[in-house]
């Protein structure tokens, strides 16, 4: 099935009869559906659905068999990761994927856009206190420390997090890249309820002021809260798509996911 983005709205990212096996097994098989700007696209499915292939695909992780993928008007079928991400396209994973002998400003000025500056990898190196005259990158990191609440933690090593906060670390560094989507694989996962309501409070935010997202998530609550349209996956093809009020009326998305 082929998919358009809802009148009003215009298309950011595009995937059309994604295709890829492994070992002559079929992970995605003719998968269609589109992501509107400013907008957190749901993406749900069973275990084995696809789902995560789907993305790799997409952010070019894994090689595509057959199909296309068109992000902001242009084709990006089979460009390596480096260069997708270049394009404006950057994902956390289902492990949060953070460096831990760095610390956590380490850590997001590693996002930064290459050329800010000699100051940014000068600071990597010094160690030295950060201090926010010292170029656009730190302001940047300051203020997302601030806006995620976790200022205080700036100096401490990565590793040393909780797993919740190291979700919000790789999150951060994401957007200090100035990203024009994000691709969230779980980020519920293994989040306690506080700090998960708190991220979801974050991704609102975005939302707000015009961030697309693509979010992988197991916890419909947080899928119902977040996220319209939802595409539904199962066994490699995309099943339905629409709020989650639709989807939950849906016989054959109940049969095959929502009622397991």
């Amino acid at each position: 099935m082929s998919a358009t983005a809802p009148p009003g709205t215009r298309t950011l990212l595009a995937v059309e009869h994604l295709a890829c096996s492994f070992g002559g097994v079929r992970a995605v098989t003719d998968a269609s559906f589109v992501v509107a700007e400013g907008t957190i696209t749901g993406l749900i499915g069973p275990n084995g659905a696809g789902k995560s292939t789907a993305i790799d695909l997409i952010c070019g992780r894994t090689r595509l068999d057959a199909g296309s993928v068109s992000f902001d008007g242009e084709e990006i079928s089979g460009e390596p990761a480096y260069r997708v991400a270049q394009r404006g396209i950057l994902r956390t994973f289902q492990r949060a994927n953070v460096f831990g002998r760095l610390t956590v400003m380490e850590n997001l000025l590693l996002g930064a856009p290459p050329g800010e500056g000699e100051r940014l990898s000068r600071a990597l190196w010094l160690r030295s206190s950060w201090h926010r005259s010292e170029g656009e990158g730190i302001a940047r990191a300051y203020a997302l420390l601030e806006r995620f609440g976790l200022e205080r933690l700036a100096d401490e090593y990565a590793g040393s997090l909780s797993g919740g906060q190291k979700r919000l670390v790789e999150l951060m560094r994401a957007l200090m890249a100035q990203p024009k989507m994000l691709i969230l694989d779980e980020p519920m996962a293994g989040v306690n309820p506080t700090l998960a309501g708190s991220i979801a409070d974050r991704l609102e935010e975005l939302r707000g002021e015009g961030m697309t997202m693509l979010m992988v998530e197991h916890e419909l609550r947080w899928v119902e809260r977040l996220c319209n349209p939802v595409v539904v996956m199962a066994r490699g093809r995309v099943l339905a798509e629409g709020s989650m009020a639709d989807l939950q009326a849906n016989e054959d998305v109940v049969d095959a996911y929502l009622g397991s």
